[in-house]
């Protein structure tokens, strides 16, 4: 897609590129400004869904600019996508954002977060939450051997289980359930 600034990698998945040792002291710098004030309080009603009227717009901003560094690959979407649901925001901002373009004629107002936002959406599609992936490769990696049953992945599954230690000369009693030293 030309002009999308989408990459699209094997299979039509899209690239949403890879963090570098780089690119840690920007995401750092960017978790030290959405958890300090007066960033902080505004960040964490956006998440209980508990904004107010100065909230909108401050956070808005700040999503623009961070979405900016992600769109010019100075940071990995993947890392920002992974930590942050810029797309979940958007939509809580999205009203706020619209009015301001609206009332002062800047149609780009906010234009790289609703960019963001649209691209988050794909990776959110293309990459559930860990914790119900079937597989657990990185974001973008190829499939590594076929899938297994639903719902057990390699993590989840631990696989056949070792017999129980049978200890130094211990044997199971069936009269008690329980193990006793043998002779």
């Amino acid at each position: 897609m030309a002009g999308s600034g989408l990459r699209l990698g094997g299979a039509g998945a899209v690239d949403f590129g890879r963090s570098t040792p780089d690119q840690v002291p920007c995401f750092v710098a960017i978790m030290g400004i959405l958890h300090s004030e007066p960033t902080a309080s505004a960040f964490a009603r956006l998440l209980r869904k508990d904004l107010i009227a100065d909230d909108y717009v401050h956070l808005a901003h700040l999503f623009e600019e961070i979405s900016v560094l992600a769109l010019h690959h100075h940071i990995a979407e993947e890392l920002l996508f992974d930590t942050h649901a810029f797309d979940m925001y958007w939509d809580e901002l999205r009203e706020d954002v619209l009015e301001v373009r609206r009332l002062a004629g800047n149609e780009k107002f906010c234009e790289n977060f609703e960019i963001a936002a649209e691209r988050a959406r794909r990776y959110r599609q293309d990459f559930p939450p860990k914790l119900r992936w079937q597989r657990r490769d990185r974001p973008g990696d190829p499939p590594q051997g076929p899938p297994g049953p639903p719902g057990r992945g390699p993590d989840l599954d631990p696989g056949p289980r070792p017999a129980p230690p049978s200890g130094l000369g211990a044997q199971l009693d069936p009269a008690r359930n329980e193990r006793t030293a043998s002779t």
